[in-house]
């Protein structure tokens, strides 16, 4: 995974910008790319890209790329090792 990924998501989570909930979020859903911005890197998910969309509260709903996502969720399995 490229460290930049790695070192944005990171940087997210540690000024508040992107949530990292202890639970896993209630549902997710993936499939094309719906031209939103990513949570994770700030670039359009086209529909050339799997989009991941995880609703987080039921207010909050957060979308990535695929290796954004993979990063956010490393990030998360971290925190829950400790």
């Amino acid at each position: 995974m490229c460290s930049d990924v790695v070192a944005n998501i990171r940087a997210k989570i540690r000024s508040g910008v992107l949530p990292l909930p202890a639970e896993p979020p209630q549902k997710c859903f993936v499939g094309k790319g719906t031209n939103r911005r990513c949570d994770g890197c700030d670039i359009v998910i086209t529909p050339k890209d799997i989009e991941y969309e995880l609703d987080i509260t039921e207010t909050r709903t957060v979308r990535f790329h695929d290796k954004c996502f993979a990063a956010w969720h490393e990030a998360r399995a971290a925190r829950m090792r400790g």
